[in-house]
């Protein structure tokens, strides 16, 4: 279970960076020109940014996980496999937040980025759950991870909604909820 995952998450991560495109400035293209490129494409570094942390937070949450794990169970793996799919769908949101950051739609591709996120905080909480359920003795490290991802799931929540007034914001508290799960 731990190797498939950890190739799931290593696929992910590196289908972030195939988002953000070469700027097209032309072979007689000034130096400034290409920065003015560079510089334009923000919003891509800012989504490859939060989704490479989020993924990344996931796998260490997930590494702790299945550290507890003694015996794999069949619930496990269907549980494991639908983390996995919210894991391995950040990519496309990352993808459309940095299309459309800047535009009319911003609002509601930060929405969409912050309601992938309550998926997969979803996901990682049943996940959670589903290994405390086959091995109690591990509720007391695994406690703490199943009340953030729980509280994870109503953070971005509230994150989709602020969406609507500020798209940048409700980026940056997503975020903060990685943030918040990296503590000691």
């Amino acid at each position: 279970m731990e190797a498939f995952s950890d190739g799931v998450f290593a696929i992910a991560i590196t289908l972030l960076i195939l988002e953000i495109k070469v700027p097209q400035v032309g072979e007689r293209g000034s130096p400034g020109a290409l920065w003015q490129a560079l510089l334009h494409l923000w919003p891509s570094y800012l989504a490859y940014l939060l989704a490479f942390s989020t993924i990344l937070i996931a796998w260490i949450g997930h590494h702790i996980l299945v550290g507890q794990v003694r015996q794999v169970t069949q619930r496990m793996l269907i549980v494991n496999g639908f983390f996995l799919l919210t894991v391995s769908f950040l990519p496309f949101p990352t993808a459309v937040v940095a299309e459309y950051l800047r535009s009319a739609s911003g609002s509601a591709a930060a929405a969409f980025y912050a309601l992938i996120n309550l998926l997969n905080s979803l996901a990682f909480f049943l996940l959670v759950q589903t290994i405390i359920d086959a091995h109690p003795d591990s509720l007391a490290l695994l406690g703490r991870s199943r009340r953030d991802s729980f509280l994870g799931i109503f953070w971005c929540l509230a994150c989709a909604g602020l969406a609507l007034l500020s798209p940048v914001a409700s980026l940056l508290l997503v975020a903060g909820l990685f943030v918040w799960w990296l503590r000691p």
